[in-house]
């Protein structure tokens, strides 16, 4: 996955499920629930080694960064997983004593008359050693995909299915043909755990996206995610007849 396509599957398959008031269904009549417990904290295997998401409120330039959140919680960076372990949760003031960890500082509104959220801030996949080339110069067949042209996902953020606008046909660690309408499948734990390299720093960036759901009265959220390309190990591509 190029980094696009990576930042897109941090934010509906890491992000969302990780919304601790989802996890009490607190979200369920609208945007759905989590396949996660709140028991899970620590002992999940939500990926693999190579797995590391921060959530990071001070990230420079994110659309996901702030002071202050809507409760007064300072910003601050989190681990949500660490070397494929669920290492925290998004978190209201409410819902992170009702857990015992953390000390909230993902609650906010996207206006004055609306009240605050567990909401995603900047959620990062963090880079990994490895270039984009080496990281296609690993894969014997295979296919590449960039920039996102649609998604599903449950309401547990369990069983997906994405697509991109391009991709490419991967033999003998090089890229051949373009590819249209390609899509990947998984499940989200499985999927994450055959991530086996991330590329480097110098190949990070950060994504923003304006229009993240979630609430009635319903309301959009401005997060950021930054992530480097990425690859997954025997996933679905297509659909099997």
């Amino acid at each position: 996955l190029d980094a696009e396509q990576t930042g897109l599957q941090v934010h509906e398959s890491v992000g969302h499920p990780t919304e601790l008031d989802r996890v009490y269904g607190t979200e369920a009549a609208y945007a759905g629930t989590s396949f996660l417990k709140q028991e899970d904290l620590g002992s999940l295997r939500y990926g693999s080694e190579h797995m590391n998401v921060t959530a990071d409120s001070t990230t420079p330039g994110g659309l996901g960064t702030f002071a202050f959140d809507d409760e007064g919680v300072p910003a601050g960076r989190e681990p949500i997983v660490a070397e494929g372990v669920l290492s925290g949760f998004l978190t209201s003031r409410e819902t992170a004593a009702t857990l015992g960890s953390g000390s909230g500082g993902s609650m906010r509104a996207d206006n004055w008359s609306r009240m605050p959220l567990v909401r995603m801030t900047n959620l990062h996949l963090e880079p990994g050693q490895s270039s984009l080339d080496e990281l296609i110069g690993g894969v014997d067949e295979g296919v590449f995909f960039e920039t996102n042209k649609s998604w599903s996902i449950d309401d547990k953020r369990l069983n997906f299915q994405f697509g991109t606008q391009i991709a490419w046909e991967i033999k003998g660690g090089k890229l051949g043909r373009m590819l249209r309408d390609a899509t990947y499948t998984g499940q989200t734990p499985i999927f994450w755990g055959s991530l086996d390299a991330v590329a480097g720093a110098e190949e990070w960036r950060l994504h923003g996206l304006t229009n993240c759901g979630k609430g009635q009265p319903g309301q959009h959220a401005h997060v950021s995610h930054g992530a480097s390309p990425s690859r997954f190990r025997n996933v679905q591509v297509g659909f099997k007849q």
